[in-house]
């Protein structure tokens, strides 16, 4: 894998509470964490879209396996994945570190944008 210098970026934002308009807010924690198969990038993350009763409704995280085949087929080695406020589990394509704030931050706003 190709080194990431845009971790440092993600690492920065580790522990940052973003407020959104109409009571949603983002939470971000990101820390190094030992390479292995479930996190080959060795970043261990969570970014969560709450709503204003602290609901999440949305994140992105790489906190557990995908334990069973999903709709996108069988379950990935890796652990990156997107949580939807329906339930579902989305495999995640992790390429870097500011490729995974740009697409939290495009789905959190299309989300806000349809609900509002």
């Amino acid at each position: 894998m190709d080194v990431d210098y845009t971790i440092e970026a993600l690492l920065d934002l580790d522990g940052a509470v973003i407020y959104q308009e109409l009571g949603y807010w983002i939470v971000i924690e990101a820390r190094i964490v030992k390479p292995s198969i479930r996190v080959p990038h060795g970043i261990k993350y969570s970014l969560t879209l709450h709503n204003k009763s602290g609901t999440r409704i949305l994140g992105m995280d790489n906190a557990h396996p995908i334990k069973k085949a999903t709709a996108y087929g069988k379950a990935p080695n890796n652990s990156d994945h997107i949580h939807t406020l329906n339930g579902s589990i989305i495999p995640y394509d992790f390429i870097n570190a500011a490729k995974l704030l740009e697409d939290f931050f495009d789905l959190a706003d299309a989300f806000m944008n349809e609900v509002h």
